[in-house]
Parts: C-alpha cells; structure tokens; sequence
C-alpha cells in the first residue's frame, strides 16, 4: 500500500501537498492527521469526500510499501506513521522546502526544491506529466503556494513558485476560495486576544534586532491564534513578533518574522516546534505564559543574527579631494573610480560633499577650473559605526542624499551609498539586472570542481587556507581564474587567496602550520605560500588599483574583497568563494560573472578598462578563443576605441610578450590571433613590416604539425611549441626586423636565437628545399645540420611536398650519419693538430653522407688522400 502525509497539524502547504501527491501517485491515499488551523479543518470537513484520502485508523500499517512524506523530512513530525517512516523496508519519496535537518530520514528518493512552498514542486511534476486538474484541485494547491509564501511576498519565495501559481489560474482556479480560507478576519475572542497581546506587548532588543513580545490568556480554547501574530507584524508594523498565548491545558507560541537575520522556524524548533523562517510555532503543556516567556528568548538568542551596521556595508578605503582641487579633477576622480560623489577634505577634516551633479552643474556653466569649495555641499550629516542598516536606510530615504560618511571619533574611516544599503538588504542582483540569482547553485557547481578536478594536496591546501582564517579572524576568499574554471568543470591549480585583512601575517600563519618558506612582495602586500613543488598559492591583501597612465603597471592600496574584484579585467574572472568553514564555497559574484559565465560573454567591469590596462584586449582575444564566448557589444567598442587610441603602443615589450605568450599556450592560438587580427591589434604583436595573413596561416600551419601524431622529425629533440609559434610568427620577417621585435619584446636569448636563424637562414632555405634539381645528400645535410628542430618543423609545415621529404629524410637518416674517422685518427696518422682538421673532417663526413666513403677502412683511405693533399700528411709518414 502507498500513503501521503505531510507533518502533524497540516497548514494549506503541507495539506495541498497531500492532495497533491495522490493526484502525481495514482492509487496512493492521503492521510489528514488532523489540524490546529480552524481553516485547514473546516476545508477538509467540506471538501474530504471528493479527495483522495483514507482514515488512519482503519489503515493496517504492517501493509504500508511505500510512504510518501510531504512538507517535511522529519520522521517525528508524521504523527502515527513515525513508526512507518523509520521502518527500514518501506520505500520512502520526499518532497519538501525546507533545509536539510539532523534527524531527517536518510535512504529516501529525495526530491525536494529549496523554494517557498512545497506545493510547488508537486505542481511542477504534475505539470510536466500533462496531468489536468479540476477546479477544486487547482484552487486548494493555489491555496498551500499562496499560504507559504504569503501571497508571494515572502523572502524566500522564488520564480519557481509564481510558475507553480500561473499554471494553477490556468487550471481555473478559483480565487474566491482563496479569498474565503486565506481570511485573517478575527474572531470575537481573537479580538479580545489581540486586545490583551497588544496592551501586553514589550520590545525586546535581541542581538540589536527589535523583537516585539506579547503574551494573553484565555479561558476557553481559541482557534487559530496563529493568525494574531500576522496582526502584529502587518498591522502593527513590527518586524518581528512573539505572540503567546495561555488556554486550558496548552500554552502556544506563534512567531512571524519579516527579517532575514531572525529565523523563528529555527527559534521554534528549539522549543519542541518548528516551521518556516518567517512563520514558525511551538507549544507546552502544564506552563504559564511567564514560564514561556524566558524560553521564547534564550532561543531567540540563540538564532538571531545581529543587524548589519555602517561598518559592516560602508565602502572604503574612502577616496577624498581638497575643497582647492578643481572641479575638473574632481569629475576625473569620480569617473575613474565609479563614484557618483566625493568627501571633500583639508588636513583630515571633512569640510564638504561633492556629486556628479555638481560636477555636471560646473561643466555646464564652464567652471570646470573652479575649487570644488564653490560646489560643494555643507555641513555634512554624518553617521557612527555602529548605526545599524535600517537606520542609514531612514537616513538616505528620508534625506534624499545618495551618501554619508561614516565616522569614528571624528575620524572618516568609510562612506554608506544607496547602493551599499540596498547590496547589504536585497542582494546584488537587486539593482543590477546582469548578475544572476544563481549563487547557491553556483556554490554546489564549485564544490563539486573542488572535488573532483583537484588532487589531494590542493583539496587540503584550501582546507588548511580555510582554517586559519577562522582562527585568525580574517575573511578568506580564493578568486579569479581559479573559481571561475572550477565553476566551468575545468581544472586549475592557480589558487590565488584574497584576505580582507593582513595579507602577509595571515600567509605566514599558514606557512608556519604547514612548515613552508614563505615568499614575500612587501610592496604589493602579497606572499606566495609553497605547499609543495608543484603546488604554490598566491595570498594578498584586498586591495584595488589605479593607473596613472594607460599601459602603466597599477598603483596599489589596501581595500574591500569587491573593491579588489572591481580591480579584475573581466566580471567571470571577479568572481570569489568563500575558505572560510562556516561559508566554505559560498560565491561572491559583485558583477554578474555568473550570469555571463552561462551566456559565455567576455564583459569588462567599467568603462576605463581597456584604458587602464590596454593589454586587457589581447586577453580579452585569449578567453573568447578558450572558452568559445565571445565579447559584448559594449566590450567590443571599448576595445577597438582602444586599439584605435594606440593604447597598445604605450604598453612595454615585456608585457606584450607575457600575453604574447600567454596566448600562444591556448590549446588554439590561431583563433585568437585572428580575432586580434579583427580588432586591429595584431600588428603590435609581429615584427615591423610583417603581413599579418603570412603570419597567421604560418601559426595554424605549425600548430597543426605540432599537434600531429604523425610529427616530421621524431627522431630529433621535440620542438618546444611556444619556441616554434614565435618562429611562426616572425615568418617573412627580415632578419633586422626580426632583431627589432625579439629586442623589443624582451624575448629571451634562447627562444630569440631560434627567431633569428629562422630570419637570417630560413628563406634561403626554403628556396633550396623547393628545388626540382637533384640536390646530394651532403649539400641537404649541410643546408638543415645548423636549423633547430624549431625552425624545421616551421620549414616542413610552409614547404611544398619536395620540401617535406627532404626535411624528412634529412630528419630521419641524414641527422643520424656519423663518420667513421674523427681527429684521433688524423693525429695517428702523423698530423699535427691544426684548424684545417674541421674541414677536412667535414669533406669526410660529406663523402659519407654521398657513399663516395662507406665503412671504417674506406673512410680512412679517404682521410689519409685528404690530409695529405692538404700536406698536414707527407709521403714519408704515409709509407710509415
């Protein structure tokens, strides 16, 4: 037998789910344990005989199979069929919203959403069968979704809850049924209880958070005293309230919160209850309200997060300008920063506040090389450290202002925007439509990269990061490249760690617990921690950037983990995840990174970007060729405007190179050259005068050799690939071009030896190997001995099919020639040694390489014609 049942005293959610199930599990039989909630009950008086339930006690519970629980995953909550649920050879499906709790069944098909109402889920799946529901169905399903998530105004309902709601209306529910059983319209003896809590009621102050408190009694039972404490918050205008109120032979404690920061479903569950965040109840036996009371708040403390305040929301470090600066500098400062207004500051002291508006207001009216006294607002309103959330967003709303300092002793140590107050109270993506809604996905995407992309070492590297950051009370978070690749399922060892905080202290804490040699860059506040020879994590300090000019290398200071985000090239690579164990993977995405990681969009963070730093352009190029995305409209203007400007020109060689070469590592450069091709860019990368198309087709020649099973020349050393893109690259140079670049770039001696002989010999080279004359063995040896297996693999990827058997044979046989005289025998047959020796030897070894001498004894004859035709050998010492 198959049975439904949601947890003891049912509301509509937990009862529509019931209903629900029945309709997804054809034959299954629902169970009605019974309900506190005057309206559950009367709806399941009126309604029960056209629903699919059964009467427990005529159930013999030894015939159960298989047991489906709604709205809950606590066997203890099922009333009489807890024992059924911890039987272990029942089949067990679950279907419930709520987080994951100890004393949850284990072993169950579990198939829960973390979503406003459970009905949802079971509408979602009654959808995608194409099942058709009647009215009656539709409306109280309607009825479980609009219950729990208060009409869909509760935090914690989501999109997937309003799809659930329109599909119901599209059943034909009936909206009068929910006017009729969602009522809250008080009683005669409600009212009287709402009378005695109000008159009763106390503010407790609960972590800082306001926690209104009242308490009645009764001498008769009344129904539904749950629905008071909804009085209280709607009414009232209370953010949280406790209502408790004493009947014969029960107290009850019903919560309603409106504020993330206090769980009551969490306070309930440590008073024998439970429920939701926002709606949770419990109840005694044989205790007075006074009783209750001092319960009720040990568990609130317990639970309840403290309000954030300035300190904890406010932007800094706080960029200021003196009441002398200009008007003009001071619109160059806020456009640089993305700041919408600046503290203004002599000696220390805030005198003023200058905005966008009055920069604009100066432009117009030609005043740009007016003092920003002129402009500036005054006196200041100011707001201390410890000012909580709701405070400062009374402060901004009220006053119209889009900012106020935060100050500590007369000291300005942060400043609270309107978007700093919204951020902290909504969630980034509340202002920002680009930013995805994601991030709890996005953490599960992230740990599983973690687990299954890194190698032991690496796991317990970030685990031991993690660790001393709790210890040491600094927030720790990995960033970068490295979460943006674990989210993409790729693998990456580049662990670069942001602390909010000392950057260094926190590095050499970690470094003394795992006994390594710490690494550190005292100028940028940065230490590189070695946990093994293959294993190096970067650490530093959040910082952000500027430039005081484009190409130039960035001028540091100390700030927040979203100011040193906002410092990064593109939104997928400002992205960070938590080390810390309280909030290990939990993903910080300021910027809408997520959203573009799914759309595969390339996205600069601001409008200066490319001005900053130009060489984001040819990086740009790199991850739109990795990834396969590619750049925004905007991004793309920025970047051409860029290219445009000749910002490129003004970067140094050195760190050309280091994105020349970054590129050229991509499993394709050729596309991102291509696409740099497209923007103009390409041009800065190749030496002077070099045709771009030349150098490209050589690049995909080459790569395509390398990557061949089939390599041409095997038999040599390997050729080092990034060695043999830049010999592609230069491909037509001529040889004082080619000096110029590998000069310029800084290439290094080795790689830029290659380059040149490929200059110098290469193009007389490749005429030779094109030849249709017969050409000797010796003359092949002599043109390819000198050429590194670099600029071979360059020759035999460009060369015509003459070419490529040539380079082959002289690969394959030619290289391996070895003559069977050397100087030692010259010496013994009487010669002194000398310079000529070289040459004679070289002769030797062309008449090896062309049969004319094969074999130790016609060699050896050979060598003696030849010495003593050069007279190193007389005929005298011949005949000895």
């Amino acid at each position: 037998m198959q049975i439904v049942v949601g947890h003891a005293n049912p509301d509509f959610d937990a009862y529509a789910s019931t209903v629900a199930a029945t309709k997804l599990f054809p034959g299954a039989k629902g169970v009605f344990l019974g309900s506190q909630n005057a309206n559950v009950r009367e709806f399941h008086n009126l309604h029960e005989e056209f629903l699919e339930f059964v009467d427990l006690k005529t159930l013999d519970l030894s015939t159960v199979t298989s047991l489906i629980m709604v709205d809950t995953r606590d066997p203890d909550r099922v009333g009489e069929l807890s024992a059924v649920a911890k039987r272990g050879d029942v089949d067990i499906i679950v279907y419930d919203h709520h987080q994951l709790q100890a004393g949850d069944v284990t072993g169950a098909d579990d198939r829960s959403v973390d979503t406003g109402a459970a009905t949802s889920i079971l509408v979602h799946a009654l959808k995608e069968r194409g099942a058709t529901l009647t009215p009656l169905e539709a409306s109280l399903m309607l009825l479980g979704i609009h219950e729990d998530t208060g009409s869909l105004t509760f935090p914690g309902t989501t999109a997937y809850d309003v799809s659930a709601a329109a599909w119901l209306m599209e059943q034909s529910a009936d909206m009068e049924v929910l006017n009729q059983y969602l009522s809250r319209t008080l009683t005669e003896d409600q009212n009287r209880l709402l009378e005695q809590l109000t008159t009763s009621l106390e503010v407790w102050d609960v972590h800082g958070q306001q926690v209104a408190f009242g308490h009645a009694r009764t001498d008769d039972y009344v129904d539904s005293a749950g629905v008071l404490g909804h009085y209280i918050v709607e009414d009232l205008g209370y953010r949280v309230a406790i209502a408790v109120v004493e009947m014969p032979g029960r107290t009850q404690v019903v919560a309603r919160s409106r504020l993330t920061e206090v769980d009551v479903g969490k306070a309930m569950a440590l008073l024998g209850g439970g429920g939701h965040a926002q709606a949770a109840s419990a109840s005694y036996r044989n205790l007075s309200a006074e009783e209750v009371a001092p319960r009720v708040r040990e568990a609130l403390l317990s639970v309840v997060q403290p309000p954030l305040r300035a300190v904890d929301v406010m932007s800094q470090p706080v960029r200021t300008i003196t009441s002398s600066a200009n008007m003009h500098d001071a619109g160059e400062l806020m456009a640089r920063w993305g700041h919408g207004g600046l503290p203004v500051a002599d000696d220390g002291l805030l005198v003023g506040i200058v905005t966008r508006k009055d920069v604009d207001k100066a432009a117009r009216h030609g005043l740009e090389h007016a003092p920003v006294t002129g402009f500036m607002t005054r006196p200041v309103l100011t707001v201390a450290p410890a000012t909580d959330l709701r405070e400062l967003e009374r402060v901004l709303a009220s006053r119209g202002i889009g900012r106020v300092p935060v100050l500590d002793e007369g000291v300005m140590v942060g400043i609270v925007t309107r978007k700093d107050v919204l951020r902290a109270e909504y969630g980034d993506a509340y202002i920002d439509r680009r930013i995805a809604r994601a991030a709890p996905e996005a953490t599960r995407r992230f740990l599983a990269g973690v687990d299954t992309l890194l190698p032991a070492e690496a796991r317990e590297a970030l685990r031991v990061l993690g660790e001393t950051a709790a210890d040491t009370g600094v927030r720790a978070h990995v960033v970068g490249g490295f979460v943006r690749d674990m989210l993409l399922g790729l693998p990456n060892l580049d662990i670069d760690v942001v602390i909010e905080g000392d950057g260094i202290a926190y590095a050499q804490e970690v470094a003394d617990r795992v006994g390594a040699r710490l690494r550190v860059h005292q100028r940028f506040g940065t230490a590189v921690i070695p946990f093994s020879r293959d294993l190096h994590v970067d650490v530093a300090s959040a910082r952000a950037e500027y430039y005081t000019r484009p190409g130039a290398l960035p001028t540091v200071e100390l700030s927040s983990l979203r100011q040193d985000l906002f410092r990064r090239d593109f939104t997928i690579n400002a992205m960070a995840a938590c080390l810390e164990p309280a909030c290990f993977g939990a993903i910080a995405d300021p910027f809408g990174g997520l959203l573009d990681l799914a759309q595969g969009t390339v996205r600069v963070l601001h409008a200066l970007s490319f001005v900053d730093d130009p060489t984001r352009v040819l990086r740009a190029a790199r991850f739109e060729s990795r990834y396969s995305f590619a750049m925004d409209s905007p991004t793309e203007g920025l970047a051409r405007r860029a290219v445009g400007l000749d910002m490129l020109g003004e970067v140094s060689g050195t760190r050309l190179r280091e994105e020349l070469l970054g590129i050229l590592e991509e499993e394709s450069p050729a596309d991102a050259l291509t696409r740099l091709a497209g923007l103009d860019a390409l041009a800065l990368l190749l030496p002077p005068g070099s045709d771009a198309d030349v150098a490209l087709a050589a690049v995909t020649a080459t790569d395509a050799v390398l990557a061949s099973e089939q390599r041409p020349c095997a038999a040599l050393r390997p050729p080092g690939r990034r060695t043999a893109l830049l010999v592609a690259l230069s491909t037509g140079a001529t040889p004082a071009a080619a000096e110029r670049w590998v000069r310029h770039l800084h290439i290094s001696r080795e790689q830029a030896s290659h380059v040149l002989q490929a200059a110098l010999r290469g193009p007389a080279v490749a005429t030779a190997l094109r030849s249709r004359a017969v050409m000797r063995d010796s003359r092949l040896y002599r043109l390819l001995e000198p050429l590194s297996p670099e600029v071979l693999v360059n020759l035999w990827s460009l060369g015509d099919i003459t070419a490529r058997d040539r380079i082959e044979r002289h690969c394959s046989e030619l290289a391996r020639v070895r003559p069977a005289v050397s100087g030692a025998d010259l010496i013994a047959l009487g010669a002194s040694p000398s310079p000529d020796f070289s040459a004679i030897l070289a002769r030797a070894l062309d008449d090896r390489l062309d049969g004319r001498a094969v074999g130790r004894t016609a060699e050896l004859a050979n060598l003696r014609r030849m010495a003593r035709r050069a007279g190193l050998v007389g005929p005298r010492k011949d005949s000895q």
